[in-house]
């Protein structure tokens, strides 16, 4: 790949990434109502998925998604489950005790990487997505493995630095919250929306 083709590339992935979906908006409702922390774990799965379907892409193996698509789908549901968990806990939160200085965590980690791994891997549309992007770029049958290293290299932190960017927006809503009353309403709000997120991720 030329440097030309790797800015552009870049470019693309970083507009496309931007834009508000389902998945951005189940972030930013749970950095509001978890934290920041919890948040950065569940992108790092959606990206490992992303980084799955990537691969699969580069190397013409889009015949595994086809073949796996039960298996797929049962990850799919896993994710959307964990979410909508998820907004039915931010309803039920209470609010902090003294003006935002106490504000709530998510403990589970492992579960919630788990989450977004399952949320990415649930959606084989992704490797059809890849295929059909990456052409633009690149010639996929004639890719050396240093292009490999470049594309990843280009298409995942980028991704990732959205991403993580919509979740700090998200935890930074949260911390200037004083209000107990208004921080419930918040609260509520992202519950809301990990609950649509959830339906809109199983019904995709």
């Amino acid at each position: 790949m030329t440097i030309t083709s790797t800015i552009a590339l870049i470019f693309a992935v970083l507009i496309f990434a931007l834009i508000p979906g389902p998945g951005v908006m189940s972030i930013i409702a749970q950095s509001v109502s978890r934290g920041f922390k919890s948040t950065a774990l569940y992108c790092l799965g959606v990206v490992s998925g992303d980084l799955c379907y990537l691969l699969m892409a580069i190397f013409g193996m889009g015949f595994i998604a086809q073949k796996l698509g039960t298996g797929f789908l049962v990850l799919k549901w896993i994710g959307a489950a964990y979410l909508i968990y998820l907004g039915i806990k931010s309803w039920m939160a209470a609010p902090p005790v003294e003006n935002g200085s106490s504000l709530p965590t998510e403990k589970g980690f492992g579960k919630t990487y788990l989450a977004g791994l399952c949320v990415s891997l649930g959606n084989p549309k992704l490797i059809a997505f890849y295929c059909g992007f990456l052409p633009g770029f690149m010639d996929l049958q004639t890719l050396t493995a240093s292009d490999v290293i470049i594309v990843t290299c280009a298409v995942i932190p980028t991704v990732l630095a959205v991403l993580l960017s919509y979740a700090w927006l998200g935890d930074r809503s949260r911390t200037a919250i004083r209000s107990p009353k208004i921080w419930k309403i918040a609260n509520r709000c992202a519950g809301s929306v990990l609950i649509g997120s959830g339906v809109a991720v199983a019904m995709e």
